[in-house]
């Protein structure tokens, strides 16, 4: 599978268009629950925690967005769940505390050509699920890059 073969903030703008499109959808994998994809999922896309993805990461991961419909919606994906204690530190008026809270993953997979998708869905405490990320394991970059013309 090959990225979109076009530059940065064009990938960037085609995959905010197909993510913002996708709004709810219901799960039958997951008792056919709603998932949301909210800003969250898309920030995640382009940024791990505070510091920014590199921009092929990015544009690998922006490819795999149309397919992310189609394997949160087939009964028959392979799914894995994963039950998490996190520690953070948040600033709460001026003291830093430490917040300990949990969290359920599924991670949805399948194999799209020759690449295997893995789509996450969190829920953070009783919360909402929501997508967090996809990734694939063959996306290779294309680069359009133009070639200068020698003068002689």
């Amino acid at each position: 599978m090959k990225t979109w073969g076009v530059g940065y903030e064009k990938s960037k703008k085609k995959a905010k268009e197909i993510y913002s499109k996708i709004g709810r959808i219901r799960c039958p994998a997951l008792s056919n629950e709603c998932i949301s994809f909210s800003r969250i999922g898309f920030n995640h896309l382009i940024r791990k925690g505070r510091i920014p993805r590199p921009r092929n990461e990015q544009k690998r991961r922006f490819v795999l967005l149309p397919y992310v419909e189609e394997i949160i919606k087939n009964p028959e994906a392979r799914i894995f769940y994963k039950h998490k204690r996190i520690k953070r530190k948040v600033n709460r008026h001026g003291e830093k505390i430490l917040i300990e809270s949990e969290a359920d993953f599924w991670i949805f997979a399948q194999k799209i050509k020759s690449c295997r998708v893995k789509v996450v869905i969190r829920q953070l405490g009783n919360g909402n699920k929501h997508f967090l990320s996809v990734m694939g394991n063959n996306v290779e970059i294309d680069n359009k890059t133009k070639k200068k013309q020698k003068i002689s």
